[in-house]
């Protein structure tokens, strides 16, 4: 082998001399190079810390343990039957189900779903229907079908029995997928359906308390008016809740991005939540509703019930961004001493309120604001009190029917005081007796938006 002679340190090429505008090139560089750092860093900020997108500074529990919670424990697990194939487009699409039963007369009664996802993209979603069947039996049901395209994706995926303390019970159902998604067809999708049974002689069914804390399920309800619950608590990450008919005692409702929709609920008290969504339907309440959203407009009809003059029926209609539009009937068993208490806000959106009916000597406390639209109120002639209605940068106007029929029959006339200050103010006193002149009271404003308050 030839000997190969080793290179000099003086034979090495010289560089030349960096000339000024060689100089300026190697800077611009830099600072293309340190601009591209700075920008990606902020973007990576950004997405972790307000559009949670992760981070691969961010240290992850490894994705091989099962997302279960730690307060709950893990009776058994749910076999999955055979894979059958179903119609699925361009991929061939397949399907298994599995099923679990839990004790209707249990303390507590659950539904839940977490997930563990490598990468965090979305791989799992999912529907649940709750329904009543026709079967006589002292068990809830709960069925699960998994939709998928690869058996990888079914393995990546549990429906568990689980326990808590004091006789709770529940389903769980847990997602945990390694791999990285390619194809928007690598996914699972879950259909879920929690059947209720009916009782021997069709009397209303007690369930004492049944919650929900699901990911991205939407929950359809179904009729179950003949359920009696005593808590219901349905809550959803980024899903729609919608319902047809809902009777319970103390009725929490919550989603943080979608549409609460309810024909019918029936309730003690009630909390309708969404960050990001309508809010719509028929409510019925005796002693407090509250319907919030952040974003989105509400148009309901609102039925409220008090017999109690010292402790008022409550109802608050709050937007931040949307119109407000609600029917309000006020109802009491009693001939007087009812008691009700209303609030709308909204900052930019208009506000309509429409009270169609109230008890004869009932306490009425109506307040409405909103910044950026306009606000119409209009109440029965059985409404006695105080009243105030402004704006700052439109019109205003306030509408009594001073010849209005006695809604006691007794052939009273009806007294009237109104005064205007300005061309965006105006006070005054409505009532049927001197002393209902201080019974109830209304406030309604306006911002930058025409006010209209009709008795």
């Amino acid at each position: 082998m030839d000997q190969k002679t080793p290179i000099q340190l003086q034979e090495l090429p010289v560089p030349a001399a960096c000339t000024a505008e060689c100089r300026r090139q190697k800077h611009s560089r830099k600072g293309r190079a340190f601009k591209a750092l700075g920008f990606s860093t902020l973007l990576l900020w950004l997405g972790t810390r307000y559009f949670r997108f992760p981070s691969p500074m961010t240290f992850r529990e490894s994705p091989s343990q099962w997302p279960f919670p730690p307060d709950v424990t893990v009776d058994h697990c749910a076999e999955y039957s055979d894979p059958v194939e179903t119609e699925g487009g361009d991929y061939p699409l397949y399907s298994a189900d599995a099923s679990l039963e839990l004790p209707a007369s249990a303390d507590t009664l659950f539904l839940i779903s977490r997930s563990h996802h490598h990468g965090g993209r979305v791989f799992s979603t999912g529907n649940v229907n709750y329904l009543q069947s026709d079967e006589v039996t002292n068990t809830v049901k709960v069925d699960i079908t998994a939709y998928f395209w690869r058996e990888e994706h079914l393995q990546a995926s549990k429906a568990c029995l689980l326990k808590r303390d004091d006789d709770q019970t529940g389903v769980g159902i847990f997602t945990k997928w390694e791999g990285k998604r390619r194809r928007e067809n690598e996914r699972l999708r879950l259909d879920v359906t929690v059947t209720f049974p009916r009782t021997e002689d069709n009397s209303a069914l007690a369930i004492n308390n049944f919650s929900s804390d699901l990911e991205i399920f939407t929950q359809t309800v179904a009729d179950l008016s003949n359920i009696d619950f005593k808590t219901l608590s349905l809550k959803a990450a980024l899903s729609a809740i919608r319902a047809e008919s809902l009777v319970a005692r103390n009725a929490t409702i919550r989603t943080s991005l979608g549409p609460i929709m309810i024909q019918s609920l029936i309730g003690e008290t009630a909390s309708i939540v969404t960050n990001l969504g309508a809010i719509e339907g028929t409510f019925n309440s005796s002693k407090s509703l509250t319907l919030s959203t952040s974003n989105g407009p509400i148009n309901v009809e609102v039925n409220l019930f008090n017999n109690d003059e010292d402790d008022a029926a409550k109802l608050k209609l709050l937007t931040s961004n949307g119109r407000i539009e609600g029917r309000i009937n006020l109802e009491s068993t009693k001939k007087s001493g009812s008691a009700f208490n209303i609030t709308a806000r909204t900052s930019h959106g208009p506000i309509d309120l429409d009270v169609v009916a109230a008890p004869l000597e009932s306490n009425i406390t109506l307040g409405a604001t909103t910044s950026l639209g306009s606000l119409s109120a209009k109440l029965p002639t059985t409404f006695e009190g105080e009243f105030h209605a402004s704006t700052s940068l439109s019109s205003l106007q306030v509408k009594v029917d001073e010849n209005a029929e006695d809604p006691a029959g007794k052939g009273r006339k009806r007294h009237v005081d109104h005064r205007t200050v300005g061309k965006a103010s105006s006070h005054g006193y409505v009532s049927w007796s001197e002393e209902g002149k201080t019974r109830g009271s209304v406030v309604v404003r306006s911002s930058l938006g025409p006010v209209s308050l009709e008795f």
